[in-house]
């Protein structure tokens, strides 16, 4: 059993992004409306900053930054979420960057 402190297999982050690539082609192709009250807000948000959605973001009371805090605990559990929220998130901001590269 891994602690929550312990970042997430490689694994897992790579479903993260497989999943976030797939919504946000679910959004080019059908919009917003079938999903935006269908998915978690993590999930709406992490496909707005995918998509470059500002507009997104704003209405579910975010900003990029506070998307890519949220993230960042999830994709490097507790401490090395911390440790890239310090850093100006650099790490979760070039997850980001390689989703969107992607398409």
């Amino acid at each position: 059993m891994s602690s929550i402190f312990e970042p997430p297999d490689q694994d897992h982050v790579t479903r993260h992004a497989d999943d976030l690539f797939r919504r946000a082609t679910l959004v080019r192709r059908d919009g917003w409306d079938p999903y935006r009250h269908l998915w978690s807000c993590g999930e709406v948000i992490g496909t707005a900053l995918v998509l470059g959605d500002d507009a997104e973001l704003q209405r579910c009371g975010e900003t990029t930054v506070s998307t890519l805090e949220r993230w960042a605990f999830d994709l490097w559990g507790i401490t090395g979420g911390q440790s890239d929220v310090d850093s100006g998130l650099l790490r979760t901001r070039a997850w980001f960057d390689s989703i969107r590269a992607a398409r």
